[in-house]
């Protein structure tokens, strides 16, 4: 075989994660599937779901795809849906769709978007909320390199404080706080001034602009809860996570950090996607 070859890189889940007081149990990771680096189909679906009661969901399904086109380009998407989801009756959603596509045209950088992505009928301690999701700026910013070039130019305007930071106005569920919990920041991208975080070529960002309430009777700027939101006597709760590198963008909807009086982890909705080419 001469010439150079194309590695698909597809795979997502469901959900999964676990809980370890107060009783150990996994949280079975369900609905998962990958996609071998040929390309072609696969798809994977759970039916109904429940540990105890602390999480449960009506369906669930995953599917990828990766084929090449006319032009020539290597395509793929990733998609993975829960139905009827159930946190503690403290986090429910008709439906969490994650989606992460991409185009990748020999000799051009690979473009990963998050687009398609949505929550249905979401609510937080039985608030209906709506998540601002930011496809603009993805569908702007497709590669890794112009993605992060944003964040960085971002991050030069805002230095000191001086640009708008609207991750900072609100972190707690339910109580205005301009105080980042210690136990919340940990898991947060570094400063929300910059609102992104960079290691070894990996950028770490949210597609979240904020979650707010429906009906508030407030604009949206007077209630910015950030992608990061603590609720009191249940954990902390990430919203539209975005692990990306140059061949991949790895998403994960919801990202649960339990604390009391359940201790565990958990994720909902986790496509990744891209590929790469292979040098002969």
């Amino acid at each position: 075989m001469s010439g150079r070859r194309f590695l698909y890189h597809a795979h997502g889940s469901a959900i999964g994660g676990n809980i370890t007081q107060p009783f150990k149990a996994d949280i079975d990771t369900n609905a998962a599937t990958s996609l071998p680096i040929i390309g072609g189909f696969a798809s994977a679906k759970s039916g109904a779901y429940q540990l105890k009661d602390v999480i449960s969901y009506s369906s669930a399904h995953t599917y990828v795809s990766g084929i090449q086109t006319d032009d020539g380009a290597h395509n793929t998407v990733v998609t993975c849906v829960v139905e009827g989801l159930n946190i503690l009756h403290m986090i429910t959603a008709d439906a969490i769709i994650g989606r992460v596509s991409s185009k990748n045209k020999d000799g051009e950088p690979s473009e990963i978007i998050p687009f398609g992505s949505s929550f249905e009928n979401l609510k937080i301690a039985g608030q209906a909320v709506e998540v601002d999701l930011d496809h603009d700026l993805f569908l702007q910013h497709p590669t890794h390199a112009a993605l992060s070039d944003h964040y960085e130019s971002a991050g030069k305007r805002n230095k000191g404080g001086k640009g708008p930071t609207p991750a900072k106005a609100r972190y707690q569920w339910g109580a205005s706080n301009e105080e980042i919990p210690p136990a919340l920041a940990k898991g947060m991208m570094m400063d929300p001034a910059v609102g992104w975080h960079k290691s070894n070529g990996v950028l770490h960002t949210s597609m979240v602009k904020q979650v707010r309430t429906v009906g508030a009777g407030t604009s949206a700027a007077e209630l910015p809860y950030a992608y990061a939101i603590y609720i009191p006597h249940v954990g902390n709760l990430y919203v539209g996570e975005i692990f990306a590198s140059s061949d991949t963008k790895r998403l994960t909807m919801l990202r649960l950090e339990l604390g009391s009086p359940f201790v565990g982890v958990a994720a909902v909705s986790v496509p990744t996607g891209g590929g790469g080419t292979l040098f002969p």
